[in-house]
């Protein structure tokens, strides 16, 4: 399997590199497409059908390929794989269940192969449960299913588009389905923060915002264990606005910890926003400032898949969460440039909203402040 990626900042670069990729005799058939919502979708898919080429898309802020990160721009992973290996299946829930929608794309993946793969990404960060996204496909595919993603969107106001060739939505999960009797992927979600202090519970909230914890007012409780500087954000009235070096790390029974950053303060309030629902008796961990190491674990764990399961790559795709180049600054691309250069192949990703990835213990789940990448590979 081939694998070629392209970038830009129009459409017409996109049109213009496609060009050049296929000038010798290289035919796609699968493109990974990540790029701003000021693009639209319909441009992009348009082109990619003249060529035939079926799409897995998704909306960013941010997007990369191994040369470097794009903002506001177009990013793409063109591949050659058999048709008969992948299936794209995009999935609209409306106003429905989350969980209904991806144990259909579970359903979906079982009976098209034996082995099913998914590589997923979601639109609609506020209103749904995204750990849902994982248990409806794990009952219908099994808990060792391999499920890799991101939610597309960008964090100003936490919404995004999925889409495929014909098909695009704001309030719904896509997904490729990968045949793994045909395709080897091997990959990590790793997130490196380190937690600090006693467990705290979330005592009082309502939607996304945590209104006590331990029974104080919230922002009584981060200032404590945070200091001022947490409070030195752009303002808007009595909304603060914050960096997100200091994802909660929260507990959830049988796995590692979902990594949520909180984005918000109500001074009047009191309260504290995180990107998602906040849910009353929630047991959480502060983190530690960000440093070198938590890059370093991220390149560490493709270096050990690379050396023990999979030894070379035809192409890499990355989901690393947006909170991520906000608190890693510089060393976000570092982290990028070291997966790029462990494998030394066409790679391709956005920064986005929350990420689906395999844990160190082989368990699949819905992270936060994390890098998911997956190395594929033609058996």
């Amino acid at each position: 399997m081939r694998a070629k990626s392209i970038k830009g900042k129009s459409i017409q670069e996109i049109k213009s590199a496609l060009v050049n990729s296929l000038a010798d005799g290289y035919t796609p058939t699968l493109a990974f497409v990540f790029l701003s919502n000021k693009h639209g979708t319909e441009a992009i898919c348009a082109l990619m059908n003249d060529h035939g080429i079926a799409v897995f898309g998704a909306t960013t802020t941010s997007e990369f390929t191994e040369e470097g990160v794009e903002t506001d721009g177009i990013a793409i992973l063109l591949l050659d794989i058999n048709p008969a290996y992948f299936k794209i299946v995009l999935k609209d829930f409306g106003t429905g269940s989350v969980y209904e929608a991806a144990s259909e794309i579970g359903e979906v993946g079982i009976q098209t192969f034996a082995h099913p793969a998914f590589i997923m990404s979601a639109a609609n960060f506020t209103v749904h449960n995204d750990e849902e996204v994982i248990t409806g496909l794990v009952d219908k595919a099994g808990e060792e299913v391999t499920i890799v993603g991101g939610m597309a969107g960008e964090p100003v106001n936490f919404t995004g588009i999925v889409f495929t060739n014909d098909a695009s939505s704001s309030n719904g999960l896509i997904s490729i389905i990968l045949d793994q009797d045909k395709i080897s992927l091997k990959g990590m979600a790793v997130s490196g923060w380190k937690s600090m202090g006693t467990k705290k519970v979330i005592t009082a909230c309502k939607g996304s915002w945590i209104y006590a914890i331990d029974n104080l007012p919230a922002t009584e409780v981060f200032k404590k264990y945070l200091g001022e500087d947490i409070f030195s954000g752009s303002s808007s009235g009595d909304i603060i606005k914050t960096n997100m070096n200091y994802p909660l790390q929260f507990e959830r029974p049988g796995g590692s910890p979902l990594n949520i950053p909180f984005v918000s303060f109500n001074t009047t309030e009191q309260s504290v926003m995180i990107p998602g629902i906040a849910i009353e008796g929630s047991a959480f961990r502060f983190s530690l400032p960000p440093d070198f190491d938590i890059v370093e674990s991220v390149i560490e764990s493709s270096r050990k898949i690379k050396e023990k399961e999979l030894t070379e790559a035809d192409a890499l795709v990355v989901f690393s969460c947006v909170a991520r180049l906000d608190s890693l600054g510089p060393m976000a691309a570092m982290e990028l440039e070291g997966l790029a250069e462990t494998w030394a192949r066409p790679m391709v990703g956005f920064f986005c909203l929350g990420e689906f990835g395999r844990v160190a213990d082989g368990k699949s789940e819905f992270h936060g402040s994390t890098v998911s990448w997956v190395a594929l590979k033609e058996k």
